[in-house]
Protein backbone atom coordinates (compact mmCIF):
# COMPACT_ATOMS: atom_id res chain seq x y z
CA UNK A 1 0.00 0.00 0.00
CA UNK A 2 2.63 2.54 1.24
CA UNK A 3 5.67 1.35 -1.23
CA UNK A 4 7.94 3.75 -3.06
CA UNK A 5 6.28 4.64 -6.54
CA UNK A 6 7.23 2.66 -9.56
CA UNK A 7 10.36 3.10 -10.72
CA UNK A 8 11.25 0.27 -13.43
CA UNK A 9 13.12 1.50 -16.83
CA UNK A 10 13.30 0.02 -20.13
CA UNK A 11 16.77 -0.93 -19.88
CA UNK A 12 16.84 -2.38 -16.76
CA UNK A 13 13.60 -4.46 -16.54
CA UNK A 14 11.10 -3.36 -19.46
CA UNK A 15 13.10 -4.52 -22.33
CA UNK A 16 14.08 -7.86 -20.54
CA UNK A 17 10.31 -8.80 -19.96
CA UNK A 18 9.63 -7.76 -23.47
CA UNK A 19 12.44 -10.29 -25.00
CA UNK A 20 11.15 -13.06 -22.87
CA UNK A 21 7.91 -12.58 -23.70
CA UNK A 22 8.42 -11.90 -27.43
CA UNK A 23 11.08 -15.39 -27.51
CA UNK A 24 7.65 -17.05 -25.87
CA UNK A 25 5.46 -15.64 -28.34
CA UNK A 26 7.57 -16.60 -31.64
CA UNK A 27 7.99 -20.27 -29.87
CA UNK A 28 4.18 -20.84 -29.76
CA UNK A 29 4.02 -19.06 -33.41
CA UNK A 30 6.04 -21.70 -34.90
CA UNK A 31 4.10 -24.50 -32.78
CA UNK A 32 7.15 -25.64 -30.44
CA UNK A 33 6.80 -27.19 -27.29
CA UNK A 34 7.20 -24.13 -24.33
CA UNK A 35 7.39 -24.81 -21.20
CA UNK A 36 5.96 -21.70 -18.52
CA UNK A 37 8.45 -18.74 -18.17
CA UNK A 38 9.02 -17.98 -15.07
CA UNK A 39 8.38 -14.19 -13.72
CA UNK A 40 9.41 -14.26 -9.97
CA UNK A 41 7.45 -14.44 -6.69
CA UNK A 42 4.81 -11.72 -5.06
CA UNK A 43 4.07 -11.88 -1.25
CA UNK A 44 0.76 -11.15 -0.50
CA UNK A 45 -1.93 -10.64 2.72
CA UNK A 46 -5.54 -11.03 2.73
CA UNK A 47 -7.26 -8.00 3.67
CA UNK A 48 -11.15 -7.63 5.02
CA UNK A 49 -13.37 -7.04 2.81
CA UNK A 50 -17.38 -6.75 3.86
CA UNK A 51 -20.89 -6.89 1.68
CA UNK A 52 -20.22 -6.00 -1.69
CA UNK A 53 -16.61 -5.13 -1.26
CA UNK A 54 -14.29 -6.84 -4.03
CA UNK A 55 -11.82 -9.60 -2.54
CA UNK A 56 -8.61 -7.31 -1.85
CA UNK A 57 -5.09 -8.21 -0.94
CA UNK A 58 -2.09 -6.22 0.31
CA UNK A 59 1.04 -6.47 -2.14
CA UNK A 60 4.07 -6.83 0.54
CA UNK A 61 6.52 -7.64 -2.11
CA UNK A 62 5.98 -7.99 -5.94
CA UNK A 63 4.45 -4.03 -6.38
CA UNK A 64 6.82 -3.75 -9.70
CA UNK A 65 6.09 -6.83 -11.65
CA UNK A 66 2.14 -6.31 -10.92
CA UNK A 67 2.28 -3.02 -11.71
CA UNK A 68 4.12 -3.54 -14.85
CA UNK A 69 1.96 -6.65 -16.26
CA UNK A 70 -1.06 -4.66 -15.56
CA UNK A 71 0.70 -1.70 -17.75
CA UNK A 72 1.70 -4.48 -20.45
CA UNK A 73 -2.17 -5.27 -20.27
CA UNK A 74 -3.32 -1.53 -20.96
CA UNK A 75 -0.91 -1.47 -23.62
CA UNK A 76 -1.60 -4.48 -25.44
CA UNK A 77 -5.56 -3.68 -25.28
CA UNK A 78 -4.79 -0.25 -26.49
CA UNK A 79 -3.22 -1.93 -29.68
CA UNK A 80 -5.71 -4.77 -30.40
CA UNK A 81 -8.34 -2.23 -30.23
CA UNK A 82 -7.12 0.12 -32.35
CA UNK A 83 -7.18 -3.27 -35.03
CA UNK A 84 -10.85 -3.58 -33.76
CA UNK A 85 -9.56 -6.63 -32.41
CA UNK A 86 -12.19 -8.73 -30.25
CA UNK A 87 -9.57 -9.71 -28.26
CA UNK A 88 -9.41 -6.00 -26.74
CA UNK A 89 -12.80 -6.39 -24.87
CA UNK A 90 -10.92 -9.85 -23.50
CA UNK A 91 -7.91 -7.93 -22.49
CA UNK A 92 -10.06 -5.39 -20.57
CA UNK A 93 -11.36 -8.35 -18.28
CA UNK A 94 -7.95 -8.65 -17.15
CA UNK A 95 -7.24 -5.13 -16.10
CA UNK A 96 -10.71 -4.12 -14.12
CA UNK A 97 -12.97 -5.48 -12.35
CA UNK A 98 -16.68 -5.74 -13.16
CA UNK A 99 -20.14 -6.75 -11.72
CA UNK A 100 -21.78 -5.34 -8.46
CA UNK A 101 -18.96 -3.56 -5.85
CA UNK A 102 -18.94 -1.36 -3.12
CA UNK A 103 -16.61 1.60 -4.53
CA UNK A 104 -16.49 1.15 -7.95
CA UNK A 105 -13.79 4.53 -8.29
CA UNK A 106 -11.37 1.89 -6.86
CA UNK A 107 -12.28 -1.35 -6.85
CA UNK A 108 -13.04 -1.56 -10.85
CA UNK A 109 -8.75 -1.49 -10.72
CA UNK A 110 -6.91 -5.02 -10.92
CA UNK A 111 -4.39 -3.12 -9.58
CA UNK A 112 -4.12 -0.17 -7.23
CA UNK A 113 -0.39 1.19 -6.92
CA UNK A 114 0.43 3.48 -4.47
CA UNK A 115 -0.72 6.46 -4.20
CA UNK A 116 1.21 9.04 -5.42
CA UNK A 117 1.06 6.38 -8.78
CA UNK A 118 -2.76 6.50 -8.72
CA UNK A 119 -4.01 8.85 -11.18
CA UNK A 120 -1.44 7.37 -13.36
CA UNK A 121 -2.97 4.09 -13.58
CA UNK A 122 -6.29 5.64 -14.08
CA UNK A 123 -5.39 7.64 -16.70
CA UNK A 124 -3.69 4.37 -18.45
CA UNK A 125 -6.39 2.07 -17.86
CA UNK A 126 -9.37 4.46 -18.78
CA UNK A 127 -7.59 6.85 -21.72
CA UNK A 128 -8.17 3.72 -23.45
CA UNK A 129 -5.39 4.63 -26.47
CA UNK A 130 -2.08 6.05 -27.10
CA UNK A 131 -3.34 9.27 -28.17
CA UNK A 132 -4.97 10.08 -25.48
CA UNK A 133 -2.58 9.02 -22.75
CA UNK A 134 -0.33 11.64 -24.95
CA UNK A 135 -2.57 14.06 -24.47
CA UNK A 136 -3.53 13.68 -20.71
CA UNK A 137 0.64 13.79 -20.14
CA UNK A 138 1.04 16.94 -21.31
CA UNK A 139 -1.60 18.66 -19.05
CA UNK A 140 -3.23 16.80 -16.09
CA UNK A 141 -0.10 14.04 -15.58
CA UNK A 142 2.02 17.20 -15.09
CA UNK A 143 4.91 16.39 -17.26
CA UNK A 144 4.94 20.28 -17.79
CA UNK A 145 4.86 20.91 -14.47
CA UNK A 146 8.08 19.08 -13.69
CA UNK A 147 9.78 18.48 -16.72
CA UNK A 148 10.14 14.80 -16.04
CA UNK A 149 8.28 12.02 -17.74
CA UNK A 150 6.43 9.74 -15.44
CA UNK A 151 7.67 6.46 -15.24
CA UNK A 152 4.70 4.41 -15.63
CA UNK A 153 3.95 6.69 -18.67
CA UNK A 154 7.59 5.82 -20.10
CA UNK A 155 6.81 2.02 -19.77
CA UNK A 156 3.41 2.25 -21.37
CA UNK A 157 4.66 3.84 -24.37
CA UNK A 158 7.26 1.49 -24.51
CA UNK A 159 5.08 -1.41 -24.43
CA UNK A 160 2.74 -0.19 -27.10
CA UNK A 161 5.42 0.93 -29.08
CA UNK A 162 6.59 -2.90 -28.74
CA UNK A 163 3.30 -4.81 -29.32
CA UNK A 164 2.25 -2.10 -32.27
CA UNK A 165 5.31 -3.23 -34.20
CA UNK A 166 4.84 -6.77 -33.32
CA UNK A 167 1.28 -7.22 -34.70
CA UNK A 168 1.99 -4.65 -37.81
CA UNK A 169 5.12 -7.18 -39.09
CA UNK A 170 4.47 -8.44 -42.33
CA UNK A 171 4.40 -12.60 -42.80
CA UNK A 172 3.05 -14.88 -45.20
CA UNK A 173 1.91 -17.01 -42.20
CA UNK A 174 0.40 -14.72 -39.99
CA UNK A 175 -2.71 -11.97 -39.85
CA UNK A 176 -2.54 -8.96 -37.93
CA UNK A 177 -5.33 -11.04 -35.78
CA UNK A 178 -3.15 -14.19 -35.68
CA UNK A 179 0.08 -11.92 -34.27
CA UNK A 180 -2.59 -10.40 -31.68
CA UNK A 181 -3.69 -13.96 -30.50
CA UNK A 182 -0.87 -15.75 -30.09
CA UNK A 183 0.44 -12.86 -28.14
CA UNK A 184 -2.66 -13.32 -25.64
CA UNK A 185 -2.28 -16.86 -25.39
CA UNK A 186 1.20 -16.25 -24.68
CA UNK A 187 0.11 -14.35 -21.76
CA UNK A 188 -2.23 -16.26 -20.59
CA UNK A 189 -0.65 -20.20 -20.50
CA UNK A 190 3.15 -19.26 -20.62
CA UNK A 191 4.08 -16.54 -17.65
CA UNK A 192 4.66 -18.24 -14.59
CA UNK A 193 3.73 -16.23 -11.25
CA UNK A 194 4.61 -17.92 -7.76
CA UNK A 195 2.14 -16.18 -5.37
CA UNK A 196 3.01 -16.53 -1.49
CA UNK A 197 0.08 -15.48 1.00
CA UNK A 198 0.78 -14.22 4.24
CA UNK A 199 -1.06 -16.20 7.18
CA UNK A 200 -2.59 -13.94 9.85
CA UNK A 201 0.78 -15.01 12.49
CA UNK A 202 3.17 -13.18 9.51
CA UNK A 203 4.47 -9.65 9.84
CA UNK A 204 4.44 -7.82 7.11
CA UNK A 205 6.72 -4.98 7.83
CA UNK A 206 9.34 -8.02 8.85
CA UNK A 207 8.97 -9.66 5.31
CA UNK A 208 9.13 -6.54 3.81
CA UNK A 209 12.18 -5.59 5.46
CA UNK A 210 13.58 -8.30 4.11
CA UNK A 211 12.68 -8.21 0.34
CA UNK A 212 13.70 -5.89 -2.40
CA UNK A 213 12.53 -5.14 -5.99
CA UNK A 214 13.99 -6.44 -9.25
CA UNK A 215 17.51 -4.70 -9.03
CA UNK A 216 16.41 -1.84 -7.36
CA UNK A 217 17.41 -1.78 -4.11
CA UNK A 218 14.88 -0.01 -1.97
CA UNK A 219 16.58 3.94 -0.64
CA UNK A 220 16.27 4.56 3.14
CA UNK A 221 13.05 6.64 2.57
CA UNK A 222 11.59 3.78 1.38
CA UNK A 223 11.50 1.76 3.89
CA UNK A 224 10.95 4.60 6.62
CA UNK A 225 7.48 5.30 4.53
CA UNK A 226 6.44 1.34 4.32
CA UNK A 227 7.38 0.99 8.78
CA UNK A 228 5.26 4.77 9.14
CA UNK A 229 2.40 3.32 7.42
CA UNK A 230 1.75 0.08 8.98
CA UNK A 231 2.17 1.05 12.41
CA UNK A 232 -0.25 3.38 11.20
CA UNK A 233 -2.83 0.82 10.08
CA UNK A 234 -2.01 -0.80 13.64
CA UNK A 235 -2.76 1.88 15.41
CA UNK A 236 -6.75 1.90 16.68
CA UNK A 237 -8.24 5.32 15.68
CA UNK A 238 -10.86 7.02 17.11
CA UNK A 239 -13.97 8.53 14.53
CA UNK A 240 -12.89 11.70 14.09
CA UNK A 241 -9.24 10.77 13.44
CA UNK A 242 -7.49 10.53 10.14
CA UNK A 243 -6.74 7.42 7.77
CA UNK A 244 -3.68 5.96 6.85
CA UNK A 245 -4.29 7.22 3.36
CA UNK A 246 -5.36 10.81 4.60
CA UNK A 247 -2.43 11.06 6.72
CA UNK A 248 -0.54 10.02 3.56
CA UNK A 249 -2.23 12.51 1.41
CA UNK A 250 -1.55 15.03 3.93
CA UNK A 251 1.58 14.81 5.37
CA UNK A 252 3.80 11.92 3.54
CA UNK A 253 2.93 12.81 -0.28
CA UNK A 254 5.21 15.25 -0.96
CA UNK A 255 8.19 13.03 -0.49
CA UNK A 256 7.35 10.56 -3.00
CA UNK A 257 7.19 13.75 -5.37
CA UNK A 258 10.05 14.66 -7.54
CA UNK A 259 11.61 17.00 -5.54
CA UNK A 260 12.51 15.37 -2.70
CA UNK A 261 13.44 12.52 -5.36
CA UNK A 262 16.17 14.71 -6.90
CA UNK A 263 19.86 13.83 -6.23
CA UNK A 264 21.53 16.26 -4.01
CA UNK A 265 25.23 16.44 -3.30
CA UNK A 266 26.35 15.52 -0.15
CA UNK A 267 29.98 15.72 0.37
CA UNK A 268 31.63 13.59 -2.35
CA UNK A 269 28.67 11.56 -3.33
CA UNK A 270 25.03 12.46 -4.45
CA UNK A 271 21.60 10.95 -3.00
CA UNK A 272 18.02 11.86 -3.03
CA UNK A 273 16.94 14.66 -1.19
CA UNK A 274 14.19 12.81 1.36
CA UNK A 275 17.55 10.32 2.49
CA UNK A 276 19.44 13.37 3.16
CA UNK A 277 16.61 15.29 4.89
CA UNK A 278 15.84 11.86 7.17
CA UNK A 279 19.46 11.60 7.83
CA UNK A 280 19.66 15.65 9.23
CA UNK A 281 16.39 15.49 11.17
CA UNK A 282 17.45 12.25 13.41
CA UNK A 283 21.03 13.45 13.74
CA UNK A 284 19.27 16.70 15.22
CA UNK A 285 16.53 14.54 17.53
CA UNK A 286 19.86 12.07 18.65
CA UNK A 287 22.49 14.99 18.67
CA UNK A 288 24.63 12.40 17.48
CA UNK A 289 26.03 11.52 13.36
CA UNK A 290 23.63 8.94 11.36
CA UNK A 291 25.77 6.87 9.09
CA UNK A 292 23.16 6.74 5.57
CA UNK A 293 23.65 2.78 5.61
CA UNK A 294 22.38 2.66 9.13
CA UNK A 295 19.30 5.45 8.56
CA UNK A 296 16.32 3.15 8.38
CA UNK A 297 17.71 0.71 11.34
CA UNK A 298 18.74 3.49 13.66
CA UNK A 299 15.44 5.45 12.82
CA UNK A 300 13.68 2.59 13.92
CA UNK A 301 15.51 2.05 16.72
CA UNK A 302 14.66 5.03 17.87
CA UNK A 303 11.45 5.18 17.39
CA UNK A 304 10.89 1.69 19.43
CA UNK A 305 12.74 2.69 22.20
CA UNK A 306 12.63 5.84 22.77
CA UNK A 307 8.70 6.68 22.03
CA UNK A 308 9.12 9.58 20.75
CA UNK A 309 5.53 10.48 19.19
CA UNK A 310 2.29 9.53 21.40
CA UNK A 311 0.79 8.63 18.02
CA UNK A 312 1.68 8.19 14.44
CA UNK A 313 0.07 11.40 13.35
CA UNK A 314 2.15 13.14 15.43
CA UNK A 315 5.47 11.88 14.00
CA UNK A 316 3.95 12.99 10.18
CA UNK A 317 3.01 16.45 11.92
CA UNK A 318 7.19 16.62 13.15
CA UNK A 319 8.36 15.56 10.06
CA UNK A 320 6.15 17.56 7.52
CA UNK A 321 7.43 20.69 10.15
CA UNK A 322 11.25 19.95 9.79
CA UNK A 323 11.07 19.81 6.09
CA UNK A 324 9.44 22.22 5.48
CA UNK A 325 12.80 23.94 7.02
CA UNK A 326 15.05 21.89 5.46
CA UNK A 327 13.06 22.44 2.08
CA UNK A 328 13.84 26.52 2.46
CA UNK A 329 18.09 25.04 2.44
CA UNK A 330 17.96 23.46 -0.21
CA UNK A 331 16.01 26.17 -2.56
CA UNK A 332 18.47 29.35 -1.76
CA UNK A 333 16.92 31.38 -4.49
CA UNK A 334 13.07 31.34 -3.55
CA UNK A 335 12.51 34.19 -0.80
CA UNK A 336 12.32 33.10 2.58
CA UNK A 337 13.84 33.57 5.91
CA UNK A 338 16.62 31.61 5.43
CA UNK A 339 17.55 32.65 1.30
CA UNK A 340 20.51 34.50 2.14
CA UNK A 341 22.05 32.08 4.88
CA UNK A 342 21.42 29.06 2.45
CA UNK A 343 22.95 30.72 -0.82
CA UNK A 344 26.43 31.13 1.75
CA UNK A 345 26.11 27.45 2.65
CA UNK A 346 25.99 26.31 -0.63
CA UNK A 347 28.95 29.00 -2.03
CA UNK A 348 30.98 27.62 1.02
CA UNK A 349 29.83 23.69 1.05
CA UNK A 350 28.62 23.41 4.54
CA UNK A 351 25.84 20.85 4.90
CA UNK A 352 26.96 19.21 8.11
CA UNK A 353 25.35 22.50 9.44
CA UNK A 354 21.66 21.08 8.39
CA UNK A 355 21.06 19.31 11.51
CA UNK A 356 21.53 22.84 13.86
CA UNK A 357 19.46 24.43 11.28
CA UNK A 358 16.78 22.22 11.57
CA UNK A 359 16.90 22.34 15.90
CA UNK A 360 17.11 26.48 15.75
CA UNK A 361 13.78 26.45 13.14
CA UNK A 362 11.74 23.69 13.74
CA UNK A 363 12.69 22.84 17.64
CA UNK A 364 13.80 26.24 19.28
CA UNK A 365 11.62 27.79 17.11
CA UNK A 366 13.13 31.01 16.15
CA UNK A 367 11.86 33.64 14.18
CA UNK A 368 12.39 37.35 13.59
CA UNK A 369 15.07 38.88 15.01
CA UNK A 370 16.16 35.95 16.77
CA UNK A 371 16.49 33.65 13.80
CA UNK A 372 18.40 36.80 12.08
CA UNK A 373 20.79 36.89 15.08
CA UNK A 374 21.30 33.16 15.07
CA UNK A 375 22.40 33.05 11.47
CA UNK A 376 24.56 35.88 11.74
CA UNK A 377 26.17 34.22 14.89
CA UNK A 378 27.32 31.34 12.30
CA UNK A 379 27.76 33.09 9.35
CA UNK A 380 30.01 34.82 11.18
CA UNK A 381 32.02 31.99 12.67
CA UNK A 382 31.79 30.29 9.18
CA UNK A 383 32.84 33.48 7.06
CA UNK A 384 36.01 34.21 9.77
CA UNK A 385 36.84 30.78 10.05
CA UNK A 386 36.81 30.50 5.91
CA UNK A 387 39.47 33.65 5.54
CA UNK A 388 41.69 32.49 7.92
CA UNK A 389 41.80 29.41 6.35
CA UNK A 390 40.76 27.30 9.47
CA UNK A 391 39.86 23.91 8.67
CA UNK A 392 35.85 22.17 8.20
CA UNK A 393 36.76 18.79 9.08
CA UNK A 394 35.23 18.52 12.55
CA UNK A 395 31.98 20.68 11.61
CA UNK A 396 29.61 17.85 11.92
CA UNK A 397 30.49 16.90 15.26
CA UNK A 398 31.15 20.54 16.63
CA UNK A 399 27.19 21.35 15.21
CA UNK A 400 26.26 18.37 16.37
CA UNK A 401 27.64 19.14 19.96
CA UNK A 402 25.94 22.56 19.21
CA UNK A 403 22.04 21.03 19.17
CA UNK A 404 23.04 19.25 22.55
CA UNK A 405 23.96 22.60 24.43
CA UNK A 406 21.53 24.50 22.84
CA UNK A 407 18.81 21.56 24.05
CA UNK A 408 16.31 23.19 26.84
CA UNK A 409 18.10 26.69 27.19
CA UNK A 410 16.38 29.66 27.50
CA UNK A 411 17.75 31.92 25.63
CA UNK A 412 18.96 30.10 22.22
CA UNK A 413 21.04 32.64 20.57
CA UNK A 414 22.83 34.14 23.43
CA UNK A 415 23.74 30.42 24.58
CA UNK A 416 24.89 29.82 20.82
CA UNK A 417 27.17 32.95 20.87
CA UNK A 418 28.85 31.70 24.13
CA UNK A 419 29.03 28.43 23.17
CA UNK A 420 31.17 29.74 19.75
CA UNK A 421 32.77 32.43 21.50
CA UNK A 422 34.32 29.59 24.11
CA UNK A 423 36.07 27.48 21.54
CA UNK A 424 39.64 27.03 21.53
CA UNK A 425 42.06 25.31 19.34
CA UNK A 426 41.95 25.21 15.17
CA UNK A 427 39.25 22.68 14.80
CA UNK A 428 36.75 25.08 16.75
CA UNK A 429 37.72 28.37 17.65
CA UNK A 430 36.05 31.70 16.15
CA UNK A 431 38.39 33.65 15.16
CA UNK A 432 38.86 37.21 16.79
CA UNK A 433 38.97 41.00 14.94
CA UNK A 434 42.92 40.73 15.57
CA UNK A 435 42.89 36.97 13.72
CA UNK A 436 40.14 38.85 11.00
CA UNK A 437 41.94 41.54 9.96
CA UNK A 438 45.48 39.88 9.77
CA UNK A 439 44.48 37.31 7.42
CA UNK A 440 42.21 39.62 5.68
CA UNK A 441 45.11 41.92 5.30
CA UNK A 442 47.74 39.34 4.38
CA UNK A 443 46.33 36.25 3.08
CA UNK A 444 45.76 36.05 -1.37
CA UNK A 445 41.91 35.37 -0.39
CA UNK A 446 41.57 34.79 -4.27
CA UNK A 447 43.80 31.65 -3.96
CA UNK A 448 42.78 30.50 -0.53
CA UNK A 449 39.13 30.40 -1.40
CA UNK A 450 37.00 29.00 -4.31
CA UNK A 451 35.51 32.23 -6.40
CA UNK A 452 32.17 31.39 -5.62
CA UNK A 453 33.37 32.08 -1.81
CA UNK A 454 34.97 35.15 -2.48
CA UNK A 455 32.50 35.80 -4.69
CA UNK A 456 29.72 35.64 -1.93
CA UNK A 457 32.36 38.01 0.18
CA UNK A 458 32.13 40.64 -1.75
CA UNK A 459 28.19 40.30 -2.54
CA UNK A 460 27.73 40.33 1.25
CA UNK A 461 30.15 43.77 1.60
CA UNK A 462 28.36 45.39 -1.98
CA UNK A 463 25.02 44.81 -0.12
CA UNK A 464 26.37 46.20 3.51
CA UNK A 465 26.92 49.70 1.04
CA UNK A 466 23.86 49.52 -0.54
CA UNK A 467 22.24 49.40 2.93
CA UNK A 468 23.73 52.55 4.41
CA UNK A 469 23.02 54.52 1.41
CA UNK A 470 19.16 53.42 1.35
CA UNK A 471 19.33 52.00 -1.90
CA UNK A 472 17.92 48.56 -3.06
CA UNK A 473 20.04 45.90 -2.08
CA UNK A 474 18.87 43.06 -4.08
CA UNK A 475 21.15 41.91 -6.68
CA UNK A 476 19.71 39.94 -9.68
CA UNK A 477 22.88 39.74 -11.68
CA UNK A 478 24.99 36.99 -12.07
CA UNK A 479 27.96 38.56 -11.20
CA UNK A 480 31.52 37.28 -11.12
CA UNK A 481 35.02 38.49 -9.74
CA UNK A 482 37.18 40.49 -11.67
CA UNK A 483 40.77 41.70 -10.24
CA UNK A 484 41.42 45.12 -10.87
CA UNK A 485 44.99 44.46 -11.46
CA UNK A 486 45.22 41.51 -13.52
CA UNK A 487 47.55 38.60 -11.99
CA UNK A 488 49.40 39.06 -15.18
CA UNK A 489 50.27 42.56 -14.13
CA UNK A 490 53.87 42.62 -15.41
CA UNK A 491 53.53 44.38 -19.08
CA UNK A 492 51.04 47.30 -18.67
CA UNK A 493 51.57 47.99 -14.65
CA UNK A 494 54.85 49.66 -13.98
CA UNK A 495 55.95 49.09 -10.56
CA UNK A 496 56.50 52.39 -8.50
CA UNK A 497 59.42 53.18 -9.56
CA UNK A 498 58.14 53.46 -13.08
CA UNK A 499 60.07 50.28 -14.29
CA UNK A 500 58.51 47.15 -15.53
CA UNK A 501 58.98 43.40 -14.12
CA UNK A 502 59.70 40.99 -15.91
CA UNK A 503 56.88 37.71 -16.69
CA UNK A 504 56.94 35.50 -13.60
CA UNK A 505 58.87 32.30 -15.50
CA UNK A 506 61.03 34.24 -16.71
CA UNK A 507 61.56 35.50 -12.47
CA UNK A 508 61.68 31.92 -11.87
CA UNK A 509 64.25 30.87 -14.42
CA UNK A 510 66.67 33.68 -13.18
CA UNK A 511 66.00 33.03 -9.55
CA UNK A 512 65.76 36.90 -9.62
CA UNK A 513 64.48 37.94 -6.28
CA UNK A 514 62.67 41.90 -5.94
CA UNK A 515 60.58 42.13 -2.62
CA UNK A 516 58.30 45.22 -4.39
CA UNK A 517 57.63 42.44 -7.42
CA UNK A 518 57.15 39.83 -4.55
CA UNK A 519 54.92 41.95 -2.36
CA UNK A 520 53.10 42.82 -5.95
CA UNK A 521 52.55 38.74 -6.68
CA UNK A 522 50.58 38.75 -3.16
CA UNK A 523 48.70 41.91 -3.50
CA UNK A 524 46.92 41.37 -6.92
CA UNK A 525 45.04 38.07 -4.91
CA UNK A 526 44.24 39.85 -1.99
CA UNK A 527 40.52 41.17 -1.64
CA UNK A 528 41.80 44.75 -2.13
CA UNK A 529 42.39 44.22 -5.46
CA UNK A 530 38.80 42.43 -6.27
CA UNK A 531 35.61 43.29 -7.18
CA UNK A 532 32.37 42.02 -8.41
CA UNK A 533 31.18 42.81 -12.63
CA UNK A 534 28.20 42.72 -13.66
CA UNK A 535 29.10 40.97 -16.90
CA UNK A 536 32.72 40.25 -17.48
CA UNK A 537 35.50 41.95 -19.71
CA UNK A 538 36.40 41.41 -23.02
CA UNK A 539 39.61 38.29 -22.25
CA UNK A 540 41.33 41.17 -24.50
CA UNK A 541 41.24 43.73 -21.48
CA UNK A 542 41.71 41.86 -18.84
CA UNK A 543 45.17 41.78 -18.84
CA UNK A 544 45.00 46.34 -19.91
CA UNK A 545 46.68 48.89 -17.82
CA UNK A 546 44.53 51.21 -15.74
CA UNK A 547 43.90 53.67 -18.15
CA UNK A 548 41.80 51.41 -20.42
CA UNK A 549 40.75 49.00 -17.75
CA UNK A 550 39.20 51.88 -15.60
CA UNK A 551 36.34 52.85 -18.23
CA UNK A 552 35.37 49.47 -18.33
CA UNK A 553 34.99 48.85 -14.82
CA UNK A 554 33.42 51.82 -14.36
CA UNK A 555 30.40 51.23 -16.61
CA UNK A 556 29.30 48.91 -14.26
CA UNK A 557 28.74 51.47 -11.68
CA UNK A 558 25.48 50.47 -10.60
CA UNK A 559 27.99 48.16 -8.20
CA UNK A 560 28.77 50.39 -5.08
CA UNK A 561 31.85 48.70 -4.99
CA UNK A 562 32.82 49.88 -8.30
CA UNK A 563 31.48 53.45 -8.09
CA UNK A 564 34.06 54.17 -5.75
CA UNK A 565 36.99 53.58 -8.46
CA UNK A 566 35.89 55.80 -10.58
CA UNK A 567 37.90 59.08 -9.16
CA UNK A 568 41.04 57.37 -8.70
CA UNK A 569 43.63 58.00 -11.28
CA UNK A 570 46.49 55.16 -10.49
CA UNK A 571 46.20 52.09 -9.30
CA UNK A 572 48.87 50.71 -7.24
CA UNK A 573 49.89 48.39 -4.25
CA UNK A 574 49.23 51.68 -2.05
CA UNK A 575 45.54 51.86 -3.34
CA UNK A 576 45.15 48.10 -3.14
CA UNK A 577 46.12 48.10 0.70
CA UNK A 578 44.04 51.50 1.24
CA UNK A 579 40.75 49.07 -0.01
CA UNK A 580 41.71 46.18 1.77
CA UNK A 581 41.43 48.44 4.78
CA UNK A 582 38.11 50.06 3.99
CA UNK A 583 36.49 46.76 3.09
CA UNK A 584 37.79 45.52 6.46
CA UNK A 585 35.83 47.91 8.40
CA UNK A 586 32.72 46.92 6.60
CA UNK A 587 33.69 43.49 6.91
CA UNK A 588 33.87 43.22 11.09
CA UNK A 589 30.58 45.17 10.86
CA UNK A 590 28.67 42.30 8.65
CA UNK A 591 30.49 39.48 10.55
CA UNK A 592 30.52 40.81 13.83
CA UNK A 593 32.04 38.66 16.61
Amino acid sequence: MFQRQYVWREEKQLSRLWSDLHAKTKQRMDRKTTSPHFLGAIVIANLPTYGRQVQAYDVIDGQQRLTTFQILLTAFRDVAKSHSSEFADELNKYIVNVGIMDDKTVERYKVWPTQVDRFQMKTLVDSGSLNTVTELEQTSLGRQRTGVEPFMIVAYKYFHQQIADFVATDSADSTHDDRIETLFHTLKHDLALVSIELEGGDDPQVIFETLNGFNEPLLPTDLLRNFAFQRAYREKRGEDDKTPDELYNEYWLPFDQHFWKRDEKQGRLKRPRADIFFQHFLAMKQATDVNVARLYHDYKIWIETEAPYPRIVDELKDLAKFASVFKKLLTPDEPSELSAFAGMLNAFDVKTISPLILFLCGEAELEGDALTQALTILESFLIRRAVCCLTTKNYNRLFLQLVEILRGKGDVVEALRVALLHGTGDAVVWPDDISFKQAWLNRPLYNDLTSSRVQYILKSIEQAKRTTKNEDIHIKSVLTVEHIMPVAWEKNWPLADGSFAKPAIDRLLVDEENPEVEKRALLVNTIGNLTLLTHPLNSSLQNSGWDVKRPEITKQSSLALNRELLDIEVWDDNEIMQRQGKLLEIAVIVWPR
